[in-house]
This record gives structure tokens, sequence and C-alpha cells, in this order.
């Protein structure tokens, strides 16, 4: 067996891939996953795996290249007897959520990558996703993420498996990829964009890592092995935070001031980061500052201090001896609104002159204009009418958007803003019911009926209140 597949059948050993797993694999064309396609095909005579191909086409690249793509990736797919799909992004999204949302295009660019190559496994009924990230990569990120003052989580680096995800060319290098496809004689696209200084990555890849290996020849050995020592670290932040004494709340989580303040700051703020991320549900992953969590860090905290932390869609509340780390779902403006919806029925919302109807039903229905209807199972009880708030961001198939952007493109008016309703749950925002003032509804990714659904379902209906609103 060549080096090369014999380091990718021993991550999927470590990754606990079983005989017989179906996996989806992401392929583009270039030579890392065209190695990967390669290698796994090599090896299946005696992992006996079915393995499918997706090339997802990002809306970002010129159509005559994106066809070129896909056209090698099909007669490579059909050479090595492995079917295909390919998924496309509408030409441009991945561009405008990264400006609407002020992230870089490589991030957004991966997120519906991920979204649609998981989309895709579902749909086949395949257990795994197998990515094509390499040492090279993973040396990359945590160049990136210690400049950008990573904590130890980060500096950890890629891991081979999370969740569904498996990368099994991570202990390669690229050099050993290229020598691979050579020695196989077998040719690769090369992306354009891949030389793009524009692109973060692409500055660190063709600009910092040379620069480091002619002045710090050793660098990369360094570099990998203060990973492992962080992932280490990591490890550990994570088997003492499971010690701490939090219990889920409607709202989020709380445990006792003293449990809390008896673990060492690292512990701590391990801990709040990873609830915050539980927080956001499905929300696009954002980071919390350091400087944010840190009058949470200290060895005591503000006796007289009933809110400690508040930002970022979260806070952190002191109350009878106890912490709550919960979203923040309320403004301290005298224009919000918060009502606790305890079941279906008809909810009239004070001083914005709107009534809110949910009824619950089952099976085929004809909506009417303006309603919506959702998914009884993808609501995680109570529901919460309100105004919106700072960091608000709904779900969208197009990712998560903020309602700042939302509203804009909609062309909500200022005075409206305050008053559009905002359907929420445990998880975040359900829906934004901006119909009663003659804007658009928005619904949150999954959580909408389609019109043939047979799902019981719960329809929501907003109007205004005859005479009044604003």
């Amino acid at each position: 067996m060549i080096d090369l597949e014999s380091r990718v059948n021993r991550i999927l050993a470590d990754c606990a891939v079983s005989g017989g797993a179906s996996i989806v694999v992401g392929v583009s064309g270039g030579p890392d996953s065209t190695a990967l396609l390669r290698a796994l095909v090599s090896i299946n005579d005696r992992w006996g795996m079915t393995l499918r191909a997706s090339i997802v086409d990002h809306g970002i690249r010129s159509r005559d290249e994106v066809l070129e793509d896909i056209a090698f990736v099909t007669s490579l797919c059909d050479t090595l007897g492995v079917p295909l799909t390919v998924a496309r992004i509408p030409f441009g999204r991945c561009s405008e959520r990264a400006k609407k949302e002020s992230r870089s295009l490589e991030e957004v660019a991966r997120e519906e990558r991920h979204r649609l190559l998981m989309q895709t496994a579902v749909e086949v009924g395949a257990q795994w996703v197998a990515l094509g990230h390499t040492q090279d990569d993973e040396l990359e990120t945590i160049l990136m993420r210690f400049l950008q003052g990573s904590d130890v989580e980060g500096m950890a680096g890629i891991a081979s498996v999370r969740g569904k995800l498996i990368r099994p060319l991570l202990r390669c290098s690229r050099a050993q990829i290229l020598d691979y496809l050579r020695s196989l004689g077998q040719h690769w696209r090369e992306d354009d964009t891949n030389r793009n200084l524009s692109f973060l990555r692409n500055r660190v890849r063709h600009v910092l890592v040379p620069l480091l290996s002619r002045e710090f020849p050793g660098f990369r050995t360094g570099i990998l092995s203060l990973s492992r020592k962080a992932g280490l670290v990591a490890q550990m932040l994570r088997e003492q935070g499971h010690q701490m004494t939090w219990i889920r709340t409607p709202k989020g989580f709380s445990i006792p001031v003293t449990d809390y303040l008896a673990f060492a700051p690292a512990v701590r703020a391990s801990q709040l980061m990873r609830m915050y991320d539980s927080l956001r549900g499905e929300s696009a992953p954002r980071r919390l500052p350091w400087r944010f969590l840190q009058p949470a860090l200290g060895s005591s905290l503000p006796s007289d201090a009933k809110r400690v932390l508040q930002g970022h869609g979260v806070q952190l509340l002191r109350r009878s001896g106890r912490l709550y780390w919960e979203r923040c779902i309320v403004t301290p403006d005298k224009k919000s609104y918060f009502i606790e919806v305890s079941g279906t029925g008809t909810y009239s919302v004070p001083g914005v002159g709107v009534s809110i109807n949910l009824a619950r039903c089952g099976g085929k229905n004809s909506p009417v204009a303006g309603d919506i209807s959702v998914l009884s199972r993808d609501i995680e009880w109570p529901l919460i009418l309100r105004s919106r708030r700072k960091g608000d961001e709904i779900l969208l198939e197009r990712g998560a958007t903020p309602l700042k952007a939302l509203f804009a493109g909609w062309k909500v008016s200022e005075g409206h803003r305050q008053a559009v309703p905002v359907l929420a749950d445990r998880r975040g925002v359900v829906a934004v019911l901006g119909h009663a003032f003659g804007y658009p509804n928005g619904t949150r990714s999954g959580a909408l009926v389609s019109d043939d659904g047979d799902a019981d379902r719960i329809t929501v209906r907003a109007s205004r209140e005859h005479g009044r609103g604003t």
C-alpha cells in the first residue's frame, strides 16, 4: 500500500469509521480532494465502503471555470465508478452574505459548502462526509488563529473528526499529496482563486509560510507540536468543565456562585464559551472576545452587580446566590415588549396595535396570504413574542442573517423596526412577522412547512388591530 493510502487507512480507523460505511466525499477537482477520492477508492477493497462524490459550485467563480471543474470531476468519478452529486449555491449569495454579516467570503463559502455536503449525506443516508483538508491546511489555520488571539481550543488545530465530518488527509502534507498524484499519473485542476491574495488564507499560504520557512526552517514541526500540547490543555479544560454544576433552565444555564468561583478562570471561560454555542443554537458561529468575558473571570464577582455580563446576544446575571447564563432577549427600551406564549390562541401586542394568532393543526391545508406554518417538532418551547433586540439574527436558507440586515433589505422604516413582532424559542428566532406592516415574513431554515407537508404544524397569523398601531 502506498504511504499516503496507509495514512488514510489509519486515520479512518482512528475516526471509528466502520467497514461498510457510507461516505460522501467532497471533491472540487483540486489536488487534495482528487487525492482523497483516489485513496479511498484504492483502499476500499478492505473497507467495503459506499462512496459518493459531491462537488459544490459556490456561485463565486465564472461559469466557464465551474463547468470545466464539473466536467473534470464527472470524468474522474465515471472512471472510478463513483456516483457524483452536483450542488449549487446561487451566484453571488456567498458574497452577499459575507457583506451583510461582516464576515470573510472564505468563512461564508465554507459554511455553505458544509451545509450542502451534509444535506447530500442526509439525502443518500451516508454516515460520514469526508473533506480533503491536509496537514498544511491545519498549519495555516493554527497560524491564523494564533495571530487572531485564539484560545487553546482554537490552537488545538483542525479535528480529524467532528460530528459527521472526517478529514482522512490530515496527516498528509501537500507535497506528499502531489507526489501521490504524480505517481498515479493523475491530473488535477488548479483553482485560480487559490492565488488571489485578497483572501487571508492565501496570504498566509503564499506570503507568511514561505517567510517563516526561510527564517525558521523547523517552524512546521514546532507549530504542530504546539498544537498537540494545546489539544491536551483543551481536553483538560473540557474534563474539568464537566465537573461544574451548571443546570439547564428554560432560558439557558444556572450555577451557584460559590460553585462557579471554585474553578480556575480558564475552566470558567471554556464552559461559558461552550454554553454560548448552545445558546446560539443553529446560528453561524461567532467568537466571544476575551475582554468581554474578563469581568466574570476574577477571584470574586461584584456583590452589587446583578448583571455581570451583557452583550453579543447573551447575559450573565446574578440572582439569589446563583448565576444565570442565558440569551439576552429583552431590550431595555421603552418601546420594547416581551410576551411569553403559553400555547395556541390570540395574543395582542400592547402599544403596537398588532395581534398574533397561533393555531396548531395537522395535515395539509391551504395557507392564507401572510400566514406562516412552522413545524411543531422544530420548536423548542417556550415561545416568546417580542420586539427585536441588538444582535438578533435568523437562520435563513442562505445562512445566519442579522435582523438589522434583514430589515434593511425589506426597507423597514425606523418607526416599524421595534414594532415588527419576532417569534423566538430557546434556539433563537423562529420567525419575523413583517406582513402585518406590509413587509415580508422571514422563517428559520428547516422550520417552514412546505405546501404539501403532512407534519403537525403551528400556523401563525399577524394582523393589525383596527385603528391602532404605529
